[in-house]
């Protein structure tokens, strides 16, 4: 599968209600070489995603965000399709753009593969060739509860989700 194939799967499933509901569904017409590739583009994006800009645009949205309200924040970016993630990973303050819900966490998004694998082949753990996560995230560390560092590295998203 390519990261292409891949976001083509996610794009048909972003915007719905439930989108960890409907990627299952979409995951089940997978043969389980084509999941374990699915899961093996999946955890790179998370990884890609494991940057301090995003976590203090996660923080900012959600009103906070702890190392596993990152995990999940990434997982729901990803869900939010191509056009959403990209971008973001580009510039986290492009999120600002978006008519986001305070909280775009999506937990199960993530864990998705792993189970539908695991009904198919009964086995518990999807094989990983890329890590779950990288041991820090990239760039450079702030402290989230400055805000005139919010407003001054993320602008757009301090001035309208930040707390004043």
């Amino acid at each position: 599968m390519t990261r292409d194939q891949f976001w083509k799967i996610v794009d048909k499933v972003k915007g719905t209600e439930k989108p960890e509901v409907a990627i299952t569904k979409s995951l089940r017409k997978l043969s389980p070489r084509e999941l374990i590739s699915y899961q093996e583009h999946f955890d790179t994006l998370a990884n890609e995603a494991y940057r301090w800009d995003l976590w203090g645009a996660a923080y900012i949205i959600g009103g906070g965000c702890s190392d596993d309200g990152f995990i999940d924040f990434r997982y729901g970016l990803i869900a939010l399709g191509r056009d959403v993630y990209e971008p973001a990973i580009k510039d986290p303050d492009s999120l600002a753009d978006l008519a986001l819900q305070r909280d775009i966490s999506n937990e199960l998004f993530g864990y998705a593969a792993e189970e539908v694998y695991e009904e198919m082949t009964q086995q518990e753990d999807i094989p990983r060739k890329t890590p779950r996560r990288k041991p820090k995230p990239a760039g450079e560390d702030w402290d989230f509860d400055d805000s005139n560092q919010n407003a001054r590295r993320l602008p757009r998203l301090w001035a309208k989700y930040g707390r004043r």
